[in-house]
């Protein structure tokens, strides 16, 4: 097995276990299959270059706002770039969001190649303040 192929199933793994923890949250805020979210996501990219194909694809692929930008490392003075956005609201489930999980995998390793390295959400009004 090749150190991509390795390297893309550990980052999809570890991004499905990480839902089940996350959606379990969601429920005890309220969040129901009906509940419209925008899920929030964001990508670690290698440089520039990478980060914009990346953003260039998502664009042109979905409905997303979605921008690269840099962000100062603590430990260099060198900065990393990301890649960083958010669905429209939508409903979803917790099938859904895997099969999600793992299109936004695959598109970062395909198209930047970029880490996906998470997501989460913006909830309602309604939700938030209670």
């Amino acid at each position: 097995m090749s150190d991509e192929r390795e390297w893309f199933d550990l980052l999809l793994s570890q991004q499905l276990r990480a839902n089940a923890g996350i959606w379990k949250m969601l429920e005890s805020h309220g969040v129901t299959e009906q509940t419209l979210l925008r899920l929030c996501f964001i990508y670690l990219a290698p440089g520039e270059a990478e980060a914009q194909h990346l953003v260039d694809f998502i664009k042109a692929e979905t409905d997303y706002d979605v921008d690269a930008r840099t962000q100062a490392k603590s430990s260099s003075k060198k900065s990393e770039w990301v890649v960083a956005g958010a669905t429209q609201p939508t409903a979803v489930d917790r099938e859904m969001i895997d099969r999600w999980v793992m299109w936004m995998v695959a598109a970062g390793a395909a198209e930047g190649p970029c880490a996906f390295d998470g997501w989460t959400v913006e909830l309602p009004e309604d939700l938030a303040s209670g």
